[in-house]
This record gives C-alpha cells, structure tokens and sequence, in this order.
C-alpha cells in the first residue's frame, strides 16, 4: 500500500512500497525521485517566486507564465501563480516523513526472501 506523504486537489506525493521512490503526481505529470531527489525539487519549488516569473514573462504567448526547466531540452512544465502555490503546497511534507515505520521489512535487516 502507497504511504501518502501530502496530497491536494490536484495532486499527490508519495512512496511505492515496491519501488521504494517517492512520487509526484501533479496534474498531467509526473516525476519518480530517490530521497536525495525529491529534497533538491523540494528545495527548488520552495524558494521559487512566481510573482517574479509572471512578470519576467508577461509577454509570451503562453497562458501559463512560469516555465521550469525538466530535464529534456524538448520539455518544460507550465505553471501559473495558483497552480505554482498548489505544488509548493503539495511538496510541504512533515520533516520526519522518512523515518521508517516502527517495523523493519526483511529487506531492510538483510535477509533475503525465501532462505532460512
């Protein structure tokens, strides 16, 4: 069962038992990150400034003004104010949110399934 970290109207952040990443599901994306990962895109959307970006590019064609760069040079994600607020809000998780869950699986003491 996924163990939900935060979650809004439109999106989701959590982690795969199986996988053992933590997801975002924010609109129409979605991104899959290590612990390290998803601290630095924490990191990133917490100090952006939308305001500032809005009017950086008040000028473009885009109804979305706040352009972030993915990772692909062919993609980038559009955002405006609200929704910018939204995912800031949807990346607030608690700060023990990673301390494991009182029991330990099999995997993480080591042992592995099906031996004795």
């Amino acid at each position: 069962m996924d163990r939900v970290l935060s979650q809004t109207p439109n999106g989701r952040v959590f982690i795969c038992p199986n996988c053992e990443k933590i997801h975002i599901e924010f609109h129409n994306f979605l991104f899959s990150f290590n612990k390290e990962e998803f601290q630095y895109f924490q990191r990133c959307f917490a100090r952006m400034d939308g305001c500032y970006y809005e009017a950086l590019n008040s000028d473009i064609v885009y109804s979305r003004k706040i352009i972030v760069p993915i990772g692909h040079k062919n993609a980038s994600m559009m955002l405006n104010g609200r929704e910018l607020k939204e995912l800031q809000r949807l990346l607030k998780c608690k700060k023990d949110v990673f301390v494991p869950d009182s029991f330990l699986s099999v995997k993480e003491i080591g042992i592995q399934p099906g031996t004795n």
